[in-house]
């Protein structure tokens, strides 16, 4: 697969982030706007996204339009949808999108609420449809979840793999389109049991923090979880699990005292008030702290 020109479907933050980074990677990058969107805002975002990459926007072969006629469709190989999570919204420009783009265009949803399922229901070439999840911020983060429908074809999955790994992102092929995809759905199920031990007041929150940071997630730089475990020994893995799994959470909604501190108003840093106190300098300088640390992170990971 020849993948030369993209189009990101929205110019929000996730949007632009990943339109910087797919420039550099090499790629002809249109990003679709709104119309009467503010063009500063985008360039502002871009600019602050191609400085911590190393290079200049005026280096990308980066565009910015307004809507989806202004798009030179012949041209475009891969689009990538990045409105808002609202599905009716996703399903209309989904339609728009097939009533412009050439025939064989590789169209991809980058949502990480609805599955790609849902998004092209009852659509034509289901085959060339996928989720393409990327993370925040998607400008550092190397991560991308290649996610296949019942109808999408593994062949182009394949080959979409291939052109990512050549770009410096590291992709992985989710075969089922499941909620949470793979990273999330991990991730929910360590919050899940994160919630169970704050609710029954196991442990602290600066605990719990600590333990994953200065625990197992150090690990995790070097290998992943399957393959700690075949390192480990999977027969004492199992043993382990047998001992564990009886305590563990398994509860099918969010626990009623987050819910609670939602109602209260205490959503964390947008209210500055969570689990901790918040003021505008301690939001500033903890967000300062939090990126240049995910950056030396991503520098530790792209040396391993």
């Amino acid at each position: 697969m020849n993948i030369n020109h993209i189009v990101i479907v929205g110019a929000g933050t996730m949007g632009t982030d990943l339109a910087v980074n797919l420039s550099k990677s090499g790629a002809r990058v249109t990003v679709v706007g709104r119309p009467g969107g503010r063009a500063e805002t985008f360039s502002d975002r871009a600019t602050s996204a191609a400085r911590d990459l190393d290079v200049t926007l005026e280096s990308l072969d980066l565009q910015l339009v307004s809507d989806l006629m202004s798009v030179d469709w012949s041209s475009t190989d891969l689009v990538i949808e990045n409105v808002v999570e609202d599905l009716a919204v996703k399903q209309n420009i989904f339609k728009q999108i097939v009533s412009l783009a050439k025939e064989g265009t590789v169209i991809t949803s980058n949502s990480s609420t609805f599955g790609i399922s849902s998004i092209a229901d009852g659509l034509n070439q289901q085959s060339r449809f996928f989720g393409l999840h990327f993370f925040m911020p998607a400008h550092l983060i190397p991560l991308v979840e290649i996610v296949m429908s019942e109808n999408s074809d593994i062949q182009t999955a394949e080959e979409i793999k291939s052109y990512l790994s050549s770009r410096n992102f590291v992709p992985v092929i989710v075969r089922k389109d499941v909620p949470g995809f793979l990273a999330n759905r991990m991730q929910a199920a360590l919050m899940r049991e994160v919630w169970h031990i704050l609710e029954r007041e196991i442990a602290t929150p600066e605990d719990v923090d600590k333990a994953v940071m200065y625990g197992f997630g150090c690990r995790f730089l070097a290998a992943g979880p399957v393959m700690q475990k075949e390192i480990s020994g999977l027969d004492v893995t199992y043993l382990a699990n047998s001992n564990v799994f009886p305590d563990l959470s398994n509860a099918d909604k969010p626990p009623l005292f987050l819910a609670s501190m939602i109602e209260r108003g205490e959503t964390g840093m947008k209210s500055e008030r969570g689990f901790w106190s918040w003021s505008e300098s301690s939001i500033r300088e903890t967000r300062e702290r939090y990126m240049e640390k995910l950056k030396r992170s991503i520098k530790v990971l792209s040396d391993l």
